[in-house]
């Protein structure tokens, strides 16, 4: 017969056609999962790979316990090895229960192919679960990528899920298992055309039949046609992104405007997917894209979500975490320095004035007597630090200078002296003094999180 002739090849592709390999069958009762189960068992001795019937008791239907004792009588019959799991009633959820169900289903896939070492795990899906699903993601909308449609093979796991029964339609299993005589359960739920699933199937996927008999063929010549482009913009993206990048992985806008208006959008999407781990929606990057481009607009900041935000600043483009409150320091009359201890001043950074230097890149400043007591506090737009020949610097241009991103530079901290007078910007640089109208020399030292050893400190 045609179906298991198809059916051997469909295991063959995914080298489970041995007697060495052992994969799990994911049986539910219903119409589908017994006619894989039978089509495994009619392989030749020599080809039949060893299997392990697993079965999920939902415990949603009066007839599941039924179905679970068939199982388990079938399988002794057959001599097969039969895992099966009840979902327990308490577990379920009440609402989401059909999510729920196939996590819960999936999970014990999962354990089943861990204490066993079977190489893979088979299920019935067919034609027509492929073509409902792409018709309930279409009207649903979303990204193109959800349009391809569940895999014939995909890793799980560490081994494999494969689907041999993807290219059949229903009818061709169904008269299958009437011509052999099988017996199976028919889910009472599956008539409920309240659930979006259930109206597909049964209004809409045969009145496309009716319209066209190869709608089934052309939804799986359109999945496959999808997939081979998502592939090929895949590997274009792995060819343009480097080329916009900085060496901070930061968007140079300059790079940005330079690559084909076409690939625009779909490099902003790989890139920021790489750098927060998140898919993002082409409908929400239409209007990033367009703030990146504006030029009327080229420093500023862009909340994408309650987690990350864009920033444009200097012709780069980055994306960060939204700017995490800054620990408060104790009141102002406590932030005065403790000599030669250190002290937490931010909820990253640990500094200190010692007499001694206590690391080796410990910064030595002339100190006079009218400078105590010294201070921690965060800087000021007015705080400038004075120059070798005289001149001074603000903090802000010091910050804009040695590229501090923008999300980081309000949380910079500055160490001064008794009249207010800024001697050290936190991390970054130190004002200048003349050695010789000090009574005593100071050690400057920073530590952050990630460091074990002072900071280099800047002149």
């Amino acid at each position: 017969m045609a179906l298991a002739r198809l059916f051997k090849r469909q295991l063959a592709a995914a080298k489970l056609l041995s007697p060495a390999k052992t994969v799990i069958v994911a049986v539910s009762t219903g119409v589908d999962s017994m006619v894989l189960l039978t089509l495994l068992q009619q392989l030749p001795i020599q080809q039949r790979p060893q299997l392990i019937v697993a079965h999920v008791n939902h415990q949603l239907r009066r007839q599941s316990a039924q179905e679970a004792a068939y199982l388990r009588t079938y399988c002794d019959q057959h001599q097969l090895p039969l895992r099966l799991v009840d979902w327990p009633i308490d577990a379920h959820p009440k609402t989401g229960v059909e999510a729920a169900a196939r996590q819960f289903r999936y999970d014990f896939f999962a354990t089943v192919l861990k204490t066993t070492g079977a190489d893979a795990v088979l299920t019935a899906h067919h034609a027509n679960d492929q073509a409902e699903t792409y018709l309930m993601k279409l009207a649903r909308g979303g990204e193109l990528a959800q349009l391809t449609g569940m895999a014939t093979n995909r890793a799980f796991h560490g081994k494999q899920l494969v689907r041999p029964l993807l290219p059949f339609a229903k009818a061709t299993l169904r008269d299958y298992a009437v011509t052999n005589g099988l017996t199976w359960f028919e889910d009472v739920t599956n008539q409920d055309i309240t659930l979006t699933r259930n109206r597909i199937r049964q209004r809409v996927v045969p009145e496309l039949t009716v319209v066209n008999p190869a709608f089934l063929q052309h939804v799986a010549a359109y999945q496959a046609q999808l997939q081979a482009l998502l592939t090929a913009q895949a590997q274009m993206m792995t060819q343009l992104l480097p080329t916009v990048m900085t060496e901070k992985n930061a968007l140079s806008v300059a790079a940005f405007t330079q690559v084909l208006t076409t690939w625009q959008v779909p490099v902003l999407q790989t890139w920021l997917t790489q750098r927060t781990g998140q898919v993002w929606s082409t409908d929400k990057l239409t209007p990033w894209h367009h703030w990146i481009l504006n030029e009327q607009q080229p420093t500023g900041q862009l909340n994408i979500d309650a987690h990350w935000q864009l920033v444009k600043a200097a012709g780069i483009i980055d994306v960060c975490p939204h700017k995490k409150r800054v620990k408060k320091l104790r009141p102002v009359e406590k932030n005065m320095v403790d000599l030669n201890q250190w002290q937490k001043i931010t909820a990253t950074q640990t500094a200190g004035v010692f007499e001694q230097p206590p690391t080796p890149t410990s910064q030595p400043f002339p100190i006079r007597p009218t400078d105590w007591p010294l201070s921690w506090r965060p800087w000021q737009p007015q705080d400038q630090l004075t120059l070798k020949g005289g001149g001074h610097q603000l903090v802000r241009r010091i910050l804009i200078d040695q590229k501090v991103p923008v999300t980081q530079r309000p949380l910079a901290m500055v160490l001064v002296n008794a009249q207010g007078t800024v001697l050290w910007l936190v991390g970054y640089k130190v004002s200048y003094r003349d050695p010789q109208t000090a009574a005593q020399t100071v050690f400057l030292a920073l530590k952050k999180q990630t460091e074990s050893k002072g900071a280099h400190l800047k002149r």
